[in-house]
């Protein structure tokens, strides 16, 4: 059966279930950083981050892949176990790297908590990197 004759309702959901295969780089408005590795707590589970930023986060080894436009609720973040920081956070499935077994996610919604964490994790960063230089 050709692709065109498939109706549009199937074709929206696979559409959100295979979205984007390989990665690339987007235009961002801020800049993702791979260090330090952040874990957080999103519905229930403990993920590591690839790399991070204000604006999202790429995940791996999640299983059971979301589908793309699906918000999860963020409880915790942390890159050590004295730097852990309760939040309340949303973010929303962007894409799907197949083959890595990663997802994307931007933050739909970013608490005062959460963003000052953030900050802090960067400047952790800058530390991490003039050490290892």
């Amino acid at each position: 059966m050709p692709l065109s004759s498939i109706g549009g309702h199937f074709r929206t959901a696979m559409v959100k279930f295979f979205t984007v295969g390989k990665y690339r780089s987007h235009n961002r408005k801020d800049r993702r950083f791979e260090l330090p590795r952040l874990s957080l707590v999103m519905a229930g589970k403990s993920f590591q981050t690839y790399d991070w930023s204000l604006g999202g986060f790429r995940v791996r080894d999640f299983t059971g892949r979301p589908p793309v436009g699906e918000v999860l609720k963020v409880t915790e973040l942390s890159y050590d176990p004295s730097h852990r920081q309760a939040v309340n956070c949303k973010a929303t499935v962007t894409r799907i790297i197949l083959g890595k077994n990663q997802v994307a996610f931007s933050f739909k919604e970013l608490d005062e908590a959460a963003f000052s964490f953030l900050e802090a994790a960067s400047i952790h960063r800058l530390s991490i990197l003039s050490s290892n230089a």
